[in-house]
């Protein structure tokens, strides 16, 4: 076994390749990106109902650790809005947001999410995530921008209400107390909301966020408006996060907390790679899942001992960084040791900033979030993606947050089972100009030989739907005694699928014939092979070809009589079957019928019965 050094410090891979000419890029690409995660951060610790110098601490240390193990060249991993709803919803039950308890049960439950996601990544599950249908993330991501845009209505306006986790007891809540709106807040609010997207739209380059903040704060600051109601931020300390475990105690509490830890567990990753994809896709960069699990938990557990909170990669700050011209993971790198000065130097600053400033941004944010185009393809697309779409989307407002996500999850998952339980099945014959095999019309059908193709794999999931399809078609023809199955298009087969055969086994034995197999895969063979399935029917009747496999049915479970009487003309051998020359076989064959009353005489010693002997010989 080799000892790889990348599978425990992936980030040599890139450093030994690094030159001269990639670190200006990196750099001014590293400083845009924590222009943009200050002010993000910030605000997206609101939602996660933590101090905001928390959200800036998950934008330092576990960004770092993020682009040194992750797998992508851009992704930049820290405080997200989804993952901070998630937060909130599963620790507000517990505690009191922005109390000592509550923080403690923030870096704890990073703790747990990084290490699902480390054992995840370890265990190379990466494969998983197909399951997770693109239609979840949308359906969830516009349902936590609804429920992020509500929640910030009441600092927005001024008003304090009490906090519900129950979307329509929140808006409720906003309408009986609209009386009580503060006008200076809502202005505030509103300022910052008017520069920023003044900035998007005249200046997009600029960093339209930080300077609405810069702005809005200046305005606190000069008019003394926070002695005159004006709720702000308050003193934030200067001083970057030691190391330190999160309080250990808090293993009682595991059960309470392992539900929401798995769902950000699973929505970080699906974040993340998603991202890292998307981002891929331009840039031709192979993403490793699995790395890139890890990358996501090393970040998560670097939270919890730096005082952070859960995260995962940010769509918005990595897309800044690809736009800005990284070209290695330094940039994010470079990013977090940014946020670090920023806080060791500004964060002073911060304690003017009004709250509905942040609930401004954070709006902008929810707005961001809701990509309408993408909700009308995904609609557009399928009946399956729709209801995926919805109902995770429904479920995001009505019920807990964590477990609208498994809800979006299991639906996806229980569709793509439903897609592929259901293999499709036709019957066939060949084509008399080709002799290529073709769907069958009606009646143009062997008297003695069904011959279907199964698309699609046998297994657990498709076994009740092809046993009862195969059923059906044998009770259609009770006097046909032989199946051939063309498996070309069977991937894969477990036991059940196994099972399945058996029974028709039995099935077209007690008719007095055989069954027989083309186009099966090594794989496939080997499951039948193990299950002993082949010493039952002999390995001669499994082919490569379906015209062997049609041969070697002719010559070992054909009737000459049959043949004489049928209608049909399916094979090129059929005209001559039917004068009775089965010398077309080779010489010495005889039909079935002739076989057996020559074995009688002692004449002819072969074995004319699969029942007696299964392994006919191969064609």
């Amino acid at each position: 076994m080799h000892f790889h050094p990348q599978a425990i410090v992936p980030f040599l891979s890139w450093l030994r390749g690094y030159r001269r000419p990639f670190f200006k890029p990196d750099l001014f690409a590293g400083l845009t990106v924590a222009v943009v995660a200050v002010p993000q951060s910030m605000a997206y610790a609101l939602i996660a109902g933590l101090p905001v110098s928390f959200g800036l601490y998950a934008s330092i240390v576990p960004t770092i650790v993020g682009s040194l193990w992750g797998s992508s060249s851009h992704l930049i991993t820290g405080p997200t809005t989804a993952v901070s709803l998630v937060v909130f919803s599963t620790l507000s039950p517990l505690a009191e947001p922005n109390s000592a308890g509550y923080i403690e049960m923030a870096l704890f439950l990073a703790l747990l999410v990084g290490t699902l996601q480390i054992i995840m990544g370890v265990a190379r599950l990466g494969t998983l995530l197909n399951f997770v249908s693109h239609a979840v993330l949308i359906g969830f991501t516009t349902g936590a921008a609804v429920l992020i845009a509500f929640k910030q209505l009441p600092a927005l306006l001024g008003l304090k209400i009490e906090k519900t986790s129950v979307f329509f007891e929140h808006l409720f809540s906003i309408i009986i107390n609209l009386h009580e709106i503060e006008i200076i807040s809502l202005g505030l609010g509103t300022l910052t909301i008017v520069i920023i997207l003044g900035f998007k739209n005249f200046r997009p380059n600029w960093p339209g966020t930080l300077l609405a903040m810069v702005a809005v704060g200046s305005v606190v600051a000069i008019f003394d408006l926070d002695r005159q109601g004006v709720a702000v931020v308050g003193a934030v300390s200067g001083d970057l996060p030691l190391p330190g475990l999160p309080d250990m105690h808090l293993l009682a509490q595991a059960g309470k907390l392992a539900p929401g830890a798995l769902a950000i567990a699973i929505l970080g990753l699906v974040e993340a790679v998603s991202i890292a994809k998307s981002i891929a896709d331009q840039t031709r960069q192979r993403i490793n899942v699995n790395q890139e699990f890890v990358g996501q938990g090393l970040a998560n557990v670097s939270a919890a001992l730096f005082s952070g909170y859960a995260g995962s990669g940010s769509f918005t700050r990595s897309a800044v960084n690809f736009r800005a011209g990284a070209r290695t993971p330094l940039s994010g790198i470079i990013s977090g040791i940014a946020v670090a000065l920023t806080v060791l130097i500004a964060a002073p600053l911060a304690a003017k900033l009004p709250i509905s400033a942040l609930a401004g941004v954070l709006v902008v944010v929810a707005y961001d979030m809701i990509r309408v185009k993408d909700v009308a393809r995904t609609i557009k697309t399928t009946r399956g993606d729709a209801a995926v779409l919805v109902v995770t989307f429904v479920s995001t407002l009505l019920l807990n947050i964590e477990f609208a996500i498994y809800v979006g999850v299991l639906l996806s998952i229980g569709l793509h089972l439903a897609a592929t339980s259901h293999p499709r099945i036709q019957s066939v014959v060949p084509d008399p100009a080709t002799g290529k095999m073709r769907a069958s019309s009606y009646g143009e059908t062997c008297c003695q030989m069904e011959i279907v193709a199964i698309d699609g794999s046998l297994f657990f999931g498709s076994a009740a739907s092809v046993l009862d399809d195969l059923q059906r078609r044998l009770r259609s023809r009770p006097q046909t005694a032989n199946l051939l199955i063309r498996m070309h298009k069977v991937n894969t087969m477990d036991a059940s699928g196994v099972h399945v055969l058996e029974i028709l086994l039995d099935e077209v034995r007690r008719r007095g014939g055989g069954i027989y197999f083309s186009g099966v895969n090594h794989g496939v063979f080997l499951v039948l092979k193990n299950s002993g399935y082949l010493n039952e029917i002999g390995a001669g009747k499994v082919h490569t070809t379906t015209r062997a496999a049609i041969r070697q049915a002719m010559r070992v479970s054909f009737f000459s009589a049959v043949c004489a009487t049928c209608p049909e003309i399916v094979f090129e051998e059929c005209p001559a079957l039917k004068r009775g020359h089965w010398e077309i076989f080779g010489p010495g064959i005889c039909p079935r019928d002739s076989q057996a009353s020559l074995a009688e005489s002692g004449h002819l010693a072969i074995d004319q019965r699969e029942e007696s002997h299964p392994g006919a010989p191969s064609s």
